[in-house]
């Protein structure tokens, strides 16, 4: 019988996948396919992103890994390469996008070993700021802190990984307003701030796995309702003028077939290639690596004259047939109480109910 991890065709999105059970069992799926996957990736494409972890952390302090939300072959290949005793080595934090950093200490608990309830585990990526989005309710990110709390039991403790929650600490039972999100929406400082406080102030070394837009070395810059130039820092971007030099930035390009640019795409196991190594990638626009459209559908100017070296230092490269971006299953809105809560929050901050086919209807 065929898992939700098996390649597929290309860029395949999996939306509702109603027919899985509850959300912790779904969970416990994903990670059960993980680990069952690891001998076979372990052979052939996770020591290539293994050894340019550690190739990268030997001069570097943070390594940001940007990704394209959902992507399950991408976890499966990082789970894997953080089994690898050299990673382990030297990353010591996880510092993840997908985390409200008010429940810290509930993820601490849990990624070294004690009991924690799933529904006050659930809290830690539910609760971010991005809700009501639903992005983080796809089984990978569920799957990932079960995997290093996995991983974790094998190592011994000065070893073990720690995960570092670094999105805005909102307190969801607090809001009752719109306007009560406003302190919590920049998640550059938010993430930047932490990463900061948390392991680099600390003397450690960090892996930062964010969506791509957050590890890009230069800030995004639009023009305004009132034509003026505005820049957007990146958490890299806020990282580097604290700490020149510090970091070093992976962008896993698992969506290149939307772009059309060919020396993006890759062929069999995923593969690591700095951007400054080939002609056909350095030479790319930054613009035209992105898939960042405006409202008309037409492809932003975000970068200007900047190309591919510029904004990042490497492109994880992908095989088509290796990419399924896997969304929220119909379980994970089950429960009538979270689904009242996210109707909640999306009145208040769209206007509008959440769509009732997430839910299997």
């Amino acid at each position: 019988m065929p898992t939700i991890l098996e390649p597929v065709s290309p860029l395949r999105i999996a939306p509702s996948l109603a027919t899985l059970p509850r959300p912790a069992r779904c969970a416990a799926f994903v990670w059960i396919a993980l680990a069952s996957a690891s001998a076979p990736l372990a052979a052939q494409a996770a020591p290539t992103l293994a050894e340019h972890l550690v190739e990268a952390l030997a001069e570097h302090r943070v390594v940001a890994l940007g990704e394209n939300h959902g992507h399950v072959e991408l976890h499966r290949l990082l789970l894997v390469a953080l089994r690898d005793p050299a990673v382990a080595a030297r990353i010591d934090d996880l510092v993840v996008e997908f985390g409200n950093a008010r429940y810290q200490d509930v993820v601490d608990r849990y990624i070294g070993g004690a009991a924690v309830p799933d529904d006050s585990l659930a809290l830690a990526w539910r609760n971010t700021v991005v809700s009501p989005n639903t992005v983080w309710e796809s089984p990978v990110y569920r799957g990932f802190f079960e995997a290093v709390r996995e991983i974790n039991r094998s190592l011994e403790p000065p070893a073990r990984y720690r995960v570092v929650l670094a999105d805005s600490d909102v307190d969801w039972s607090a809001v009752r307003h719109r306007d009560d999100l406003a302190p919590y929406y920049d998640r550059a400082s938010a993430m930047a701030g932490t990463l900061r406080r948390e392991s680099l102030l600390r003397g450690r070394r960090s892996l930062f796995l964010a969506g791509g837009l957050h590890v890009a070395r230069r800030p995004r810059v639009r023009v305004s309702s009132a034509g003026l130039p505005v820049a957007e820092p990146t958490p890299v971007v806020l990282i580097e003028l604290h700490h020149p030099g510090v970091t070093w930035v992976v962008q896993s390009m698992g969506r290149a077939g939307e772009l059309e640019l060919e020396a993006l795409t890759g062929s069999g196991p995923a593969r690591v290639v700095r951007t400054d190594a080939r002609p056909e990638i350095a030479g790319i626009e930054a613009n035209l690596a992105t898939t960042l459209r405006d409202r008309d559908g037409a492809r932003s100017d975000v970068y200007g004259n900047a190309r591919l070296p510029d904004v990042v230092d490497a492109v994880l490269l992908w095989d088509p047939g290796e990419v399924t971006l896997l969304e929220a299953p119909a379980s994970a809105f089950a429960d009538d109480a979270w689904w009242a809560e996210l109707n909640r929050r999306s009145l208040l901050v769209r206007g509008v109910p959440m769509d009732e086919r997430l839910r299997g209807g």
